[in-house]
């Protein structure tokens, strides 16, 4: 049995048939933010649980909703449920959490606005993530890993 060191685990022993080895893994949801300088991020977070990356795909969410709409309502205890779909894409454990659609004001449409236009109104509703092994699976639909994140 090895210490992990920067992501890995060295296993030193001599090998014989039947060895075998176990593995436990932190399989508990969490939100992820990069770091500042990755500019294409800044205010968006991504969901991992254990090894795997999540993500959203348009036609889990609530209808009527953009995924270029919806923001990660940021929770201090998690805040995800976790169900095992079996007839979902062979079988894969959903996350949900939080989250909020924006509504964007008609002064705001424009190409440029006074700073002082109309706030955006939002919404609560609940997003639906799924592994992101398992997208671009059942028809075309919008994708997004990189979720805008709303701090309360």
């Amino acid at each position: 049995s090895g210490v992990a060191t920067e992501g890995y685990v060295p296993i030193r022993r001599r090998w014989a048939a039947g060895d075998s080895v176990k593995m436990q893994l932190d399989m508990a949801p969490q939100v992820l933010e990069a770091n500042v300088r990755v500019v294409e991020n800044n205010g968006r977070a991504a969901v991992q649980r254990g090894p795997l990356v999540y993500c959203l795909e348009g036609l889990d969410q609530k209808s009527g909703v953009s995924l270029n709409d919806v923001t990660l309502t940021a929770a201090a205890d998690g805040g995800f449920t976790e169900s095992f779909e079996k007839d979902l894409l062979e079988g894969v454990i959903v996350l949900r959490h939080d989250g909020a659609a924006v509504q964007t004001s008609a002064s705001r449409k424009a190409l440029y606005f006074p700073a002082n236009t109309t706030p955006n109104k939002s919404s609560k509703i609940s997003l639906t993530f799924i592994p992101y092994y398992a997208w671009n699976n059942r028809q075309p639909t919008e994708m997004l890993v990189w979720t805008p994140l709303l701090r309360s």
